[in-house]
């Protein structure tokens, strides 16, 4: 199984988002869907309805995407929509210093200088 770090290097116009309405078991329940799926990506929770799939060309992605729409498993449909990288594994860069603290405002004296000053007198 591939890591989405492997699958983001690749092209985004060449994936796709597929959500079902059943949990996804294994990468051939995903596979089953469409013969020209060249790459599956699943998420690692064990309760996971969604996967990310690859392409070989936008033709075929195109294509495929009419087909998987038509589908339904068990009388209800299958969400596709294309894959958008977006905010995934980036983390907001934390606060330093307190709410009303500016950090401009802040500033160190080196006092290396002034201890030998002090201890010449």
């Amino acid at each position: 199984m591939l890591l989405f770090r492997q699958l983001w290097e690749s092209d985004p116009k060449l994936k796709l988002y597929i959500r079902l309405p059943v949990r996804i078991e294994e990468e051939l329940q995903i596979k089953e869907l469409h013969p020209d799926i060249v790459k599956v990506v699943l998420p690692r929770q064990k309760s996971r309805r969604w996967c990310v799939v690859q392409f070989p060309s936008v033709e075929i992605l195109r294509k495929a995407k009419k087909e998987i729409k038509k589908k339904r498993i068990n009388g209800r449909k299958i969400v596709v929509s294309p894959y958008r990288q977006g905010k995934q594994g980036k983390k907001k860069p934390k606060q330093e210093g307190k709410k009303g603290e500016n950090k401009e405002e802040l500033f160190f004296i080196d006092t290396k200088p002034l201890l030998s000053l002090l201890e010449k007198n």
